[in-house]
């Protein structure tokens, strides 16, 4: 589908997914209020991570480092360098979050730059969090590229989407095809307690096909829907049915690529179809992401290791502190490693003297 040439920055022209906001409606607490919202937003974040970490210390009892260490001599090198390469594809294709966000938005920008904002951002939101990192970074760089507010605003709105159709997909097939291994403690959360109808279990194909079915509504809607949505002030359009499932493809990939790499951290006497599978560690990874994403909580700290913890728990110490090392290993070449380039390419964008020059001599 051809989209018309990017309009100038300072028009007042709305991009198709930029939310446009009624001046002329109130917006919104005061300062006293929103510095109270904003205290209580950070207080509530240090909370859950505090509770999150309690939780990791109560699971870690009885583990010792060499318990740990061996866990990390016990992974064969050739795994930790299929990681390392996993990881920069996965990176790679994180840039398709940027590039179907820029192309529904009708804005142009070059494919280096698109690399470096999904770099940046994603590397920066795995450490810091997007609440305090993911988001800062983008909008930082975004801005110096010409994008307005409310354009920034209307690219995470697109980024966000995406992140969570990969999500529901993934959890959906995984729910309803794939064998899931959950331990007794993890189980007894899908139990219901009702005086009327006595105790309910509730199963995994349930949420798979709830999964399933938003990811469904989303994609009839792209499809059927093509003039804009206006809500309380803000104008939203749809994708394109082609870019709709573009996003499901990039986002599952995403997802994928990340759980594959956590997986072959993880010790080999540990995994396998009898003992920790891939569907299993895939349903664990998606929900430490959620309860991150929700949360707010910085890189996920406490939530990554007490979920993987709950759901790949096993009989012995060994197992635990074999869990713990793949999941310091997954942080080192997943999280920090990635950071530490986004920081460098962050400072050229910012300092670079000649980035200019080179970028109006590529047409941007």
């Amino acid at each position: 589908m051809a989209f018309p040439e990017q309009s100038d920055p300072d028009s007042k022209t709305e991009s198709p997914y930029t939310p446009y906001v009624d001046q002329s409606e109130g917006l919104g607490a005061g300062p006293t209020l929103g510095r109270f919202g904003d205290a209580f937003k950070f207080t509530a974040v240090i909370v859950v991570m505090l509770v999150a970490m309690w939780f990791v210390s109560k699971k870690l009892k009885g583990v010792t480092w060499e318990e740990v260490k061996n866990g990390f001599e016990s992974l064969p090198l050739i795994h930790v360098i299929g990681a390392l390469i996993l990881t920069a594809i996965n990176y790679l294709i994180l840039t398709g979050y940027d590039w179907i966000a820029i192309r529904f938005m009708r804005k142009q920008l070059s494919f280096r730059r698109m690399m470096a904002g999904a770099i940046v951002g994603y590397a920066s939101g795995n450490v810091l969090g997007w609440l305090f990192g993911g988001n800062v970074a983008r909008y930082r760089m975004y801005s110096k590229w010409g994008f307005s507010t409310l354009e920034i605003i209307g690219l995470v709105s697109i980024l966000s989407v995406t992140f969570w159709l990969g999500l529901f997909l993934l959890a959906g097939i995984a729910f309803i095809a794939l064998p899931i291994h959950l331990p007794p403690s993890v189980e007894e959360h899908f139990k219901i307690e009702s005086k009327l109808f006595g105790d309910i279990q509730l199963s995994h194909q349930m949420f798979g096909y709830i999964f399933l079915g938003c990811v469904l509504a989303y994609l009839g809607a792209c499809l059927l829907i093509r003039k804009p949505v206006r809500f309380k002030g803000m104008s939203i359009s749809l994708p394109p049915f082609r870019l709709s499932a573009m996003q499901l493809v990039v986002s599952a990939l995403d997802f994928l690529l990340a759980t594959t790499t956590l997986y072959i951290l993880l010790p080999p006497d540990i995994v396998g179809p009898d003992k920790i599978n891939f569907s299993t560690v895939l349903i664990a990874y998606l929900t430490a992401q959620i309860a991150a994403v929700l949360t707010h909580v910085p890189g996920g700290y406490g939530l990554l290791e007490g979920i993987l913890l709950a759901f790949l728990e096993g009989s012995g110490t060994d197992r635990t502190a074999s869990i713990v090392a793949a999941v310091i290993m997954f942080r080192i070449i997943y999280y920090l490693i990635p950071f530490c380039i986004a920081g460098i390419l962050f400072v050229i964008n910012e300092y670079s003297p000649g980035l200019k020059q080179a970028d109006q001599a590529d047409g941007i």
